[in-house]
């Protein structure tokens, strides 16, 4: 007996699934018009949670490029300011600047048990012979720089402390300088002109890819003496790196905290703060900088994913329009049914499949338009989209909720049909 009443069942659903497809299909343009709104819906969500997905791991790629434990100090940085563009701005003119001096301090007082650089940044045309590159990114940097970033030497030699105390001109060229500016020969030990000047290039650095769209090897690193030669000591404020210094068997390695903590407390020391007054710089840390992110993340989240939700009850309201025609063209069908045994379960049955294909499928088609435009996005800029499995899965959720809940009334609006009525109805 439990059985056949499963069969029967399954057999009443197999049938409301076959009736319900024939109707959509009975009115492809109208139903491909009706899921339009639904399909642009769940594109746009799934969109934006490409977007949110790919700046988290685009911010965990910066945190990586910084390096652990690695703190950086800077004359103002941006996270500081929890996004308020006006106090950074003001903070960026009123600040002193990094200065050579300051490194040296830093360098004084925290010893051997931190290992701390510098580097500055200016922008300078590159040339060699008749090609050249405007735009590119010069800085000076002290000796240990591949110590405190992830920079590697694909060929050549690192920048030494004689090139910066002597201030040659010498320099280390990214991989896609290195490309451009010799593309059928090694450019160790070859020249090449930076602005007026002339430096040896006694290094390549190896490939490192490219974030946000922008190659992260377009670039010249020359020491800091020369570059402050160049363009002056005191002409551009530095980036102080710092990292704790291999310890010795016998001392505790010493945690990125307190090498935070460390550099604070001796670059106030170094600038003579009294303990009420507040800092006059920025320190960075992957935390700050992943914390930073997800506040950001969270706000643009709980801003877009509101609006979105519009865009699918449009969707919705537009499929409930449709089907609400749908049952007063329909109703003599309607009658028909019922009078040969149709229950009125069966008639909301029908109706709500109906409608929940219809979404379901405008679900998917707008997972196929997002998934091609974040193909597109991700090939042209380098920015790492991808469509996340878990938005996958809610676009799909939220199509078939869509389908249920604006269905009801249409569903139930055939349901409470009197049958001799529908029957009459022409």
């Amino acid at each position: 007996m439990g059985l056949r009443a499963y069969a029967d069942g399954a057999a009443r659903w197999g049938e409301a699934v076959r009736v319900a497809a024939g109707a959509i299909l009975a009115h492809r343009l109208r139903s491909s018009l009706t899921v339009l709104g639904v399909v642009i819906g769940v594109a746009v969500v799934a969109l934006v949670a490409a977007l949110l997905e790919g700046a988290q791991s685009f911010i965990a790629q910066q945190i990586a490029d910084l390096g652990p434990g690695i703190v950086r100090i800077d004359k103002a940085a941006f996270q500081d300011f929890t996004g308020d563009g006006q106090a950074f701005a003001e903070a960026r003119a009123k600040r002193p600047d990094l200065t050579v001096e300051d490194l040296r301090g830093l360098r004084e007082r925290l010893g051997g048990r931190i290992e701390v650089g510098a580097q500055a940044d200016a922008a300078l045309p590159v040339q060699r012979g008749n090609r050249a590159l405007n735009g590119i990114a010069v800085q000076g940097v002290t000796p240990n720089i591949t110590v405190l970033s992830n920079l590697k030497l694909a060929s050549g030699r690192e920048l030494t402390a004689v090139d910066d105390e002597y201030r040659r001109p010498v320099c280390v060229i990214g991989a896609d300088v290195a490309d451009y500016l010799f593309p059928e020969r090694d450019p160790v030990n070859q020249s090449i002109k930076v602005g007026a000047a002339q430096y040896e290039v006694i290094g390549v650095a190896a490939p490192r890819g490219s974030s946000f769209g922008a190659s992260q090897d377009s670039f010249v690193q020359l020491p800091l003496g020369t570059f402050a030669k160049v363009f002056g000591a005191r002409s551009r404020s530095l980036a102080v790196l710092a990292r704790a210094s291999a310890s010795s068997p016998m001392t505790r390695p010493m945690t990125r905290e307190d090498v935070e903590e460390a550099v604070r407390f001796a670059l106030r020391q170094q600038r003579r703060l009294s303990w009420s007054e507040p800092d006059n710089f920025s320190v960075t840390t992957a935390r700050s900088v992943e914390a930073f992110s997800s506040r950001i993340t969270r706000i643009v989240a709980a801003v877009l994913y509101p609006l979105t939700a519009i865009a699918l009850a449009v969707g919705g309201i537009v499929v409930m329009n449709m089907m609400l025609a749908s049952v007063t063209e329909r109703t003599r069908e309607i009658g028909v049914r019922m009078a040969v045994g149709a229950r009125r379960r069966d008639i909301l049955a029908q109706f709500l499949i109906e409608s929940t294909l219809l979404t379901l499928s405008g679900g998917a088609l707008g997972v196929a338009l997002a998934g091609l435009v974040i193909w597109l996005a991700a090939r042209l800029s380098g920015f790492p989209l991808a469509l996340p499995v878990w938005a996958l899965a809610a676009a799909l959720l939220v199509s078939c909720t869509v389908g249920i809940v604006f269905g009801v009334v249409p569903a139930r609006r055939a349901a409470r049909l009197d049958p001799i009525e529908a029957l009459r109805k022409e």
